[in-house]
């Protein structure tokens, strides 16, 4: 009998034994679960974080915090950043883009001293419209080419200069390869007067005598092309063929053939209305110098009278006589006949 309890206490001791092991086991792992190293898996890679805290320790060395994001305010607003402007851009001249050439300074020269610069600056006409225009620049070359007498008398006629240099215009942008197109043809100037364009050997000629030697000096109000050779107008009377002005001997009035040679010149002003004119009267050599620069007046005023009762404004025209001082000759010879003749000047 007490064999039996003897042998079911041992079998209890045993029992307790085992679960007091177990208990020990499982304290110890439990207060070393704090110390053991945690496994941290990102994408394909495994590291080892150290986390926890020691027992109870409060040390802030071990204790890993993280700021929460900070926050703006209601209300705050950020400034835009500040951007500069870049300056306008100065507009470009023809008067400038004279000066950018290098080859006119005479011409400048003679334009400013004309009033010229005002009207090569001008970006506007009177009534607010862009200007665009093409200006042919005698060269300084060009300029050396005249006389000092023949500079003289250009300087001496403002209205005739001024006539002159509008012959070198053309209204709107012409480029080089414009003149080249119009190959052959010609082309109304500012003073209304024909320009004829041909091109040699890939060059452009005016006229057929002056060559443009550089092209294109661009403006915002047109554009600038150099030539070698001033232009000189054509005269009324070569753009309409005139023939000679017949009148009644020693006198001013004009005969019926010299009228309906006259409706030529009617009909050209007529559709050119930007041109003016002077009207010249010359005469032979015969006679008195002073009674023929009389005659040559009246029958300059007599022309003009024509023109005016045909219904051409007044205004543009202007009657002047040079008498005998203007004579035609050939091979030194006076031709009498062609001497006595009426000259329409545009102006």
């Amino acid at each position: 009998m007490f064999d039996d309890e003897e042998e079911d206490n041992g079998f209890f001791l045993l029992v307790l034994g085992v679960l007091a092991a177990v208990l020990l086991i499982v304290t110890v792992v439990a207060r070393a679960g704090g110390d053991l190293p945690a496994a941290t898996v990102t994408g394909d890679d495994v590291s080892e974080e150290t986390g926890g805290t020691h027992g109870d320790s409060d040390d802030d060395e071990d204790t890993a915090t993280t700021e929460a994001p900070t926050t703006t305010q209601a209300g705050a607003t950020t400034e835009a950043p500040t951007t500069t402007q870049a300056p306008a851009r100065a507009a470009v001249t023809l008067w400038d883009a004279l000066g950018e050439s290098g080859e006119a300074q005479q011409f400048m020269t003679i334009g400013g001293a004309l009033g010229l610069r005002a009207d090569l600056e001008a970006l506007e006409d009177a009534d607010g419209n862009a200007v665009s225009r093409t200006l042919f620049a005698p060269s300084n070359e060009a300029l050396a080419k005249l006389s000092p007498a023949e500079l003289g008398a250009i300087a001496s006629d403002e209205a005739g200069a001024n006539a002159l240099v509008g012959y070198h215009f053309l209204e709107g942008v012409v480029t080089a390869e414009d003149l080249i197109a119009l190959d052959g043809q010609t082309v109304a100037t500012r003073t209304g007067l024909p320009l004829a364009i041909s091109v040699v050997d890939g060059d452009v000629y005016l006229n057929g005598t002056s060559k443009v030697t550089s092209v294109d000096v661009g403006a915002d109000n047109g554009t600038v092309h150099i030539i070698d050779t001033l232009l000189t107008p054509p005269t009324v009377n070569e753009v309409i063929g005139l023939e000679n002005i017949e009148f009644e001997v020693s006198s001013a009035v004009i005969t019926a053939a010299g009228q309906d040679e006259l409706q030529k010149a009617v009909a050209f002003f007529a559709e050119q209305e930007g041109v003016n004119a002077v009207i010249e009267g010359h005469t032979d050599t015969d006679g008195s110098e002073e009674g023929n620069l009389t005659l040559s007046q009246s029958r300059a005023e007599a022309v003009l009278g024509y023109l005016v009762d045909n219904g051409i404004d007044a205004g543009r025209l202007q009657a002047i006589g040079f008498g005998e001082s203007e004579p035609v000759l050939v091979d030194g010879v006076e031709d009498k006949e062609a001497s006595r003749r009426i000259e329409f000047n545009a102006r």
